[in-house]
């Protein structure tokens, strides 16, 4: 699993290229990432750097703040998944809250419900 940085730094990538090299400088990496993310020029160089030794891009060649850069395969399917796996987490967090929710209600109903009973009983 990737962290915010290198998950924004591959999104970034994987939108500017579709399967060719293309330059881009740090600064426009930079310019794109979300206000949460908070990084330098030496920060994006390790993103790309933890990226490409794990295949996840290609780095052509880098030059001060350059980088040539390629998305690869592996890179494309993973940003692919991440986007499923998060839609998934979102249903079963509300899945799981609506559970909850009504269990607690049958299970408060029923306990009423009891109580009714045991006093009608005794009274």
């Amino acid at each position: 699993m990737l962290d915010r940085l290198t998950q924004s730094v591959l999104d970034y990538v994987n939108a500017q290229t579709d399967g060719s090299y293309k330059v881009l400088e740090a600064a426009d990496f930079l310019a794109a990432f979300p206000a949460r993310v908070h990084t330098d020029e030496a920060g994006v160089g390790n993103a790309l750097r933890y990226l490409a030794e794990r295949g996840y891009i290609d780095i052509k060649y880098s030059d001060r703040g350059t980088y040539c850069v390629c998305s690869l395969p592996k890179g494309r399917t993973y940003a692919e998944r991440a986007a499923v796996d998060e839609t998934k987490g979102r249903q079963a967090s509300r899945r799981s809250f609506l559970y909850g929710f009504f269990g607690g209600l049958a299970g408060g109903l029923i306990g009423a419900l009891a109580a009714g009973l045991i006093l009608a009983f005794f009274l």
